[in-house]
């Protein structure tokens, strides 16, 4: 750098010297109607995802009948979807950090309500398979965008309540599908696909034009890209919807990461993967990664088969069973967000896992010997179970992957253990369909959930506890975890 660039830098810290940060600005303004509105437009992406993702698992048996696919067709095309997600969510980042958050929020309702129209036209199942793929890496598009807006606008304090908040509406876009189904066939032994994948892009469409309205850009990114007027005024304009005017509005403009500058793009990845893979973490990324692919397979596992399997078990009730099983995550959302607070990290995964696997014995059993009353009962107190744990393990085991390793290595660290999990829900269809095929019913699927489920349990104990795990700088030479004696909480 020139020395004018030297002196130009000096004058701008000296300008900015007193000034507080961003964060802390939106720290004074707090939570109020401007995050609640910012929720509901970004966090949108969350409610199309739980509308595709059910309805496709839904129409899948309306497809095998009407263009007689095999099992494992019929698994593919749920698969293709979450591969489509899997892309989407890796080419995120870039394209957010070029375009803007808000413009791949937008792109994403847009790609997911032009997909799902143009899916409705499909004349064969490599087409189908193809669109919805595509609608797949729209859905994924939009996901990083929202979850870095959301972190970038919420004060500190709220900001696990607001990722709760947000993933509830999951719930929401299933309980819209499982609606329109009702309204098609109540039995959902012939559903009228076309039509509700019709029915099924209108939310994306209703969230795409309202976004392109009223949808703010990331204040954080704004001032990142120089856009210093910009971000101000959207800062003012949270500031009036909260009735929470800060003592100041000017701040202090955040600036790059200058180490990123020192070094290439895959000397920092290989720099990240040994502190990730280092010997000291070596253990817990492998019992978090599992963590995470036992969540993701049995839940979308689960997510793909119950609209399979409760036309039989339910009769003629099947519709609306599979509202009331959406309802029941939102206790669970509630559950987890209580034992983010209140519990330990290792406590709660204990849990989760424990009442997870009881679930999912509770519903074969019922399933298998499900004659008197009290083994019905025990089928739909299972059934209920395995929709509504799972979003205590996401909450959680999430939340571990962002604090188990050092800033450094952390985006790497949480990457891994998401791609862990999109793995599985990508094999989670092909696997329930294999299973079926290989063994001549759904049980054993349901087996091998609780069966994986007890393992993850034992496995637990090998993880530290997150939750009080302080990082100091990384050592170039090990970068080892340390026990503090005094605390009893890991060290680096």
């Amino acid at each position: 750098m020139s020395k004018h660039g030297d002196q130009r830098g000096e004058e701008e810290a000296s300008s900015d010297c007193g000034q507080p940060e961003l964060q802390d600005i939106i720290d004074q303004i707090g939570m109020g109607p401007a995050q609640i509105f910012w929720g509901i437009l970004g966090g949108g992406v969350w409610l199309a995802d739980g509308a595709e993702l059910l309805l496709v698992s839904s129409v899948t048996r309306s497809l095998q009948n009407e263009w007689h696919l095999t099992p494992y067709m019929k698994g593919m095309i749920v698969s293709a979807v979450y591969l489509g997600i899997l892309i989407g969510n890796y080419s995120s980042g870039p394209c957010s950090q070029r375009f803007g958050r808000r413009e791949m929020i937008v792109a994403s309702y847009s790609g997911i309500f032009l997909c799902g129209i143009l899916s409705c036209a499909s004349a064969s199942a490599y087409e189908f398979l193809a669109i919805r793929f595509l609608g797949g890496i729209f859905i994924g598009v939009g996901q990083p965008a929202w979850l870095a807006i959301s972190s970038e606008v919420t004060p500190a304090y709220w900001k696990v309540a607001m990722a709760a908040a947000s993933q509830s509406l999951f719930v929401f876009g299933e309980m819209y599908v499982a609606f329109v189904i009702m309204m098609d066939d109540m039995t959902m032994q012939v559903l009228h696909w076309r039509l509700l994948l019709r029915f099924g892009a209108l939310p994306s469409l209703c969230l795409a034009t309202i976004s392109m309205a009223y949808l703010n850009e990331s204040p954080v990114f704004l001032a990142m890209q120089g856009r210093i007027k910009e971000a101000r005024s959207v800062v003012e304009s949270m500031a009036r919807q909260n009735q929470s005017m800060p003592t100041q509005l000017s701040f202090r403009q955040p600036r790059r990461h200058m180490g990123a500058a020192d070094a290439s793009l895959l000397s920092q990845m290989r720099r990240q993967m040994s502190v990730v893979f280092h010997i000291t973490y070596l253990v817990p990324t492998t019992v978090l990664i599992y963590t995470c692919f036992t969540l993701n397979l049995t839940y979308f596992g689960c997510l793909f088969a119950f609209p399979q399997v409760l036309p039989a078990l339910m009769h003629g009730q099947a519709a609306s069973e599979l509202l009331v099983g959406a309802l029941w995550e939102l206790p669970g959302l509630a559950l987890g967000l209580l034992l983010g607070i209140s519990a330990t990290r290792r406590t709660a995964l204990k849990f989760y896992l424990s009442a997870l696997s009881c679930f999912l014995l509770c519903f074969i059993i019922g399933v298998h010997y499900g004659e008197s009353k009290l083994l019905k009962a025990m089928l739909l107190v299972g059934y209920y179970g395995v929709k509504c744990v799972p979003n205590i393990g996401f909450i959680v085991a999430y939340q571990m992957s962002a604090e188990l390793y050092p800033t450094e290595a952390r985006t790497m660290g949480s990457a891994l253990c998401l791609a862990g999990g999109r793995l599985a829900a990508m094999l989670a269809p092909m696997v329930y369909e294999c299973v079926v095929t290989w063994t001549g019913g759904f049980l054993p699927f349901f087996l091998a959930m609780a069966t994986m489920c007890v393992s993850n349990l034992y496995l637990v104990d090998l993880l530290p506890e997150t939750s009080t795990l302080r990082h100091d700088e990384v050592s170039k030479d090990d970068g080892a975890l340390a026990q503090d004696p005094e605390k009893g909480v890991h060290v680096v």
